[in-house]
Order: structure tokens, then sequence, then C-alpha cells
């Protein structure tokens, strides 16, 4: 690690069949962990320490840098990605080894893509997972998803507005001290509290003969924002363990609201926080979400 954004998580690598998952952990470092993170698109698992780092007094925790993020080294062919499900894979692959039949189940949370992430895989292996905390979790209208098995759906997906900007991100910097001098000029990270950002520089960014360069190819963030060909409802109404929602008080992508929500999977809990709150309200408000995922952790 570097002076960046120092932390007392351990780093380590997970090997399956095609490459290798990059694990941090906090707290207990042995066996099964009680609670699993996943990031957003676009971010990484270091990038939530001042999220989860306090829980770890009590709580041992896993975050995970999901396939083509961060610093695990799975294949991430943009060309090839049509909805999450890999992403999920991913991730039933770890619940199958850390929570094998008969061992007590975990709590995934997430937030974003991350949050759906944990609930494609939650429908696939409940017997694993024990509650879900899902934070802004992306839930796209259902015709979005049926649009996209045509050709002129799949052409409009690479024209939403966040597919085309993450295809613009600058890959490249002279160093990580002038990537993060440059974020604090973008409006997009203003409400972020300290330390996050300096987390997200310190796990975004690899070595490269130029300096350092995203670990998230740009053209692979663009293809995950346009890849919505998963059932993301049909999935909240299979799974049989608690859920709670939170969703943004100003451009929350849980398209529909907290209302729909309940109407979908009425054992839900879903909440939408004050209109102060945007997409990153982890960053913004991180009391507030420990207190969720903590409250979870809690249940028996």
């Amino acid at each position: 690690m570097s002076d960046i954004f120092p932390t007392a998580a351990r780093r380590s690598d997970l090997a399956m069949d095609d490459g290798a998952l990059s694990v941090l952990r906090w707290g207990r470092q042995d066996g099964a962990p009680d609670l699993i993170f996943l990031h957003a698109t676009g971010f990484n698992a270091l990038t939530y320490d001042p999220l989860l780092a306090p829980l770890a007094e009590t709580t041992a925790i896993a975050a995970i840098d999901q396939r083509g993020h961060g610093l695990s080294t799975l294949p991430a062919d943009p060309a090839g990605l049509i909805d999450w499900w890999p992403y999920a894979r991913d991730i039933i692959a770890v619940l199958d080894r850390w929570v094998p039949e008969g061992a007590p189940p975990v709590v995934l949370a997430g937030h974003s893509m991350g949050g759906m992430v944990s609930l494609l895989a939650a429908s696939q292996r409940p017997r694993a997972v024990r509650g879900l905390v899902l934070l802004d979790p992306v839930f796209m209208p259902p015709a979005v998803r049926l649009a996209l098995y045509t050709p002129w759906g799949r052409a409009r997906s690479r024209r939403f507005g966040l597919a085309v900007g993450a295809a613009k991100r600058r890959p490249v910097f002279p160093s990580k001290a002038e990537a993060l001098a440059t974020y604090r000029t973008r409006k997009a990270f203003s409400t972020w509290t300290p330390g996050f950002l300096e987390a997200y520089v310190e796990g975004g960014f690899v070595d490269d003969p130029e300096g350092v360069r995203l670990a998230c190819n740009p053209a692979w963030e663009s293809a995950t924002f346009s890849a919505q060909r998963h059932a993301s409802w049909k999935a909240l109404k299979s799974v049989p363990m608690p859920v709670h929602i939170l969703a943004a008080g100003s451009g929350s992508t849980v398209v529909g609201g907290a209302a729909k929500v309940v109407r979908v999977a009425p054992r839900t809990v879903a909440e939408t926080l004050d209109p102060q709150t945007t997409h990153f309200f982890p960053m913004e408000r991180p009391d507030l979400v420990r207190e969720r995922i903590a409250a979870m952790l809690a249940k028996s």
C-alpha cells in the first residue's frame, strides 16, 4: 500500500478457475467472514474501508474486488458482457467455498451494482446467506431489460449517459497523488466524507509505464453499466432471507423507489434516505449505513 491511504485490512488472492479475486479482510482472518461486501461499478473493495473498518471490532469482514476491478485478475471482455451474472457467479463460487453445506450463513451487503450482485448470488444460494443489506441497488424497469434483447435496445444502452461517461474516463495519470488531486476538483466526489476518495484512488489504480492507470478498464466499466439483462425484480421476489434496501434521497437507482420495492416483495424493508443524500450515500453517511449493516448482523 502507498501512503495515499493506509489500511489495517489484509489483502489476499482467492484462486478461481480463470484467475483470482483480490480480497480485503478486516477483523478475524481465519474461516468464513460474518459479512461479505461488494463495491459499485468502477470502484473497488478498498474504497469502502472508512465504512467497514469500524465494524471490525466485532465482525469478520471480507470485501472483494469484483471481476475487472481493483487487483482481481479474472478475464473481463467488454464485448461479451450482457448482464451481471458473471459477477454473481463469482460470488456464488465464493459462497460455495466459504459457506459449505451446514456452515453458518453470512450477511451480504453491497453498493449499487454490488447490491444487485449480492441479491443475484443470494437468489441462487439462499442457504448460505442469512441477510442482505442493499445500498441503492440498481433496479431498472422490466421494459429496459426486455428492450436489451432487441438490436435497438442494445444500441440505445450503449448511449446510456453513465456508459458513455465511463468510456471517456481518463485512464492514466502520472501518479496516484495526481489522480487524487484531479478527482478532488470533481463535483461527483464533493459530498464524500474524508478518507473515501483517498481509499478509492489507492485501490483503484495499478502501475503503468506512464505512471498509474485505472484498474477497471473504462471499456469494462461502460459495458457493465449497459449490461442490464438480469432479472432483478424476479430475484428480489425469490429470496427468503431478510432484505433491507436503502435508497438515495436524490437520484436513486432503485427505479420506482421504496414503494415499488414493497409492492414487489412485501417482506422487504425499504428505506428512502433524506433528500440531501445521493447515490454515493455510503460515502456521505457511513455512520447510518454502518448502523443498518450492524442491525442485520445482529439478527439471529
